[in-house]
This record gives structure tokens, sequence and C-alpha cells, in this order.
């Protein structure tokens, strides 16, 4: 049995030596349990174990078995001889299905490897969307401000007190905005939960990294347009619409 069998069965008591039997055929004989197993996610990866009985092949013979073989070369190309071994113990026995090991991998993982595509060819397009939003509002609002940015330079202000009034401004804009957008997706990241694995659902890194590009786009939207308008004459600057 796995460990999972004796938790949930026979919770805080000493499973070996013990008599069991299971429903798995029509005759179902009576079993001494002699070992605990380790627990084998046999259904899906993303899958809690479930609790199962192994039986000695002679004590309850089930009509169909599993023969693993571990090479170093090629799995395929020992697939011939392993069915030459089997065939000269039993000729009546047939071999089928051989896979490799990296193909039922695959194809467990396939699920999984597809919505994880899918919401990543989302997120990228949501996050350049919003990138571009941003670039475009901010860089539109301190193009509006040119003729403020103007008067102050024709007032002694230096550009590089210019530039950084501008990207306080957005800062100031940006970073709540950011806020309640963080705040909404951990609240709704839960709703995804049953589409990963491996990955939490709150993943630090993710929302980091999409927080850090977001801030990037921001500055460069200030920055570019305002070290611009910094740049001008003043009078250049209050003679532009």
């Amino acid at each position: 049995m796995n460990e999972t069998f004796a938790r949930r069965y026979l919770a805080g008591e000493e499973p070996l030596g013990k008599q069991i039997s299971t429903d798995m055929e029509r005759q179902n004989p009576f079993g001494e349990i002699i070992g605990v197993a380790g627990d084998v996610k046999e259904d899906a990866v993303d899958k809690e174990p479930t609790p199962t009985v192994y039986y000695v092949h002679a004590h309850l013979v089930y009509s169909g078995m599993v023969f693993v073989v571990r090479t170093a070369n090629d799995p395929l190309a020992a697939a011939e001889p392993v069915r030459r071994v089997i065939r000269s113990l039993d000729p009546g026995l047939p071999v089928a299905d051989v896979r490799t090991m990296d193909s039922i991998v695959r194809e467990t993982f396939s699920r999984q490897r597809f919505s994880a595509l899918l919401l990543g060819a989302f997120s990228a397009v949501s996050l350049l969307l919003a990138a571009v939003g941003i670039y475009g509002v901010l860089a539109y609002a301190v193009t509006e401000r040119t003729r403020e940015i103007g008067v102050r330079m024709a007032l002694g202000a230096e550009p590089r007190r210019i530039t950084s009034l501008v990207i306080a401004g957005a800062a100031s804009v940006v970073l709540p905005g950011m806020a309640v957008g963080a705040a909404g997706a951990l609240a709704l990241t839960g709703l995804l939960r049953s589409l990963l694995f491996g990955v939490k659902p709150h993943d630090e890194t993710t929302f980091v990294m999409a927080s850090v590009v977001l801030a990037v786009v921001a500055l460069a939207a200030a920055y570019v347009p305002a070290r611009r308008a910094a740049r001008l004459m003043p009078l250049d600057a209050l003679r532009m619409e």
C-alpha cells in the first residue's frame, strides 16, 4: 500500500502484519501488509495521490502489466530486444503500446502546456496594450504641459528640475494605478489555480516583473517628452499650441 492509503484507512495503527482485501477483481483474497510505499501520482501530476494497494502478481493476477526498462541509449532501440526477452519467457504474451518516458511526460503535461501557452500569449498582449496605453497617455499629458514648461524655464527653472517635476507627476498617477491593479490581480488569481502546475497563483516574480515593465514604460513615457520640451527655448515652448 502507499502512504495515502495508510493515512486514510489505518491512521494511528501499525499497518505491517494486518490483513486487508480491496475490491479490484471478482476474487479479492485477503493479503498481509508487508510494507508501505511512497506516494506516486498515477492519474495526473496536478492531482493528489489516491489510496493504492500493491499486490504480488502471484497473489492477485491482473490482466494488464506495465514493464519499464531503463537504458542510457535510445529507448526505442531497446524495444525489440525487450520483446524478444518477453517472447522467450512466454510466446503468448503480447507486447503493445511501447512508448518512451519523454512522450508520456509530454502527454501528461499537454493540457498544462497548452493552457500556459494560451494564457502567456494573452498576458503578453495585455501587457503590451497596457504599456502602449500608459505611454500614449503620459506622453500626451506631458506634451500638453509644454507651455507650462516654457513658463517655468522663463522664470529660471533648470532642465533637470523640469524633467524631475514631470517624472514625479507621472509617478503620482502611475504608482497608485499599479497598486490598484496588483490588488485586483491578487484577488482574481485564485480563479487560475486549476490551470497552474508548479507555480503559485500569487507568484511574486510574475507580479514584480509585470510591475517593473509598466514602471519602465511609464518612466520612458514621461522622460522622453519632458526631456524634449526641456531642451526647447522658453520662447519656442510658449509659442507651441
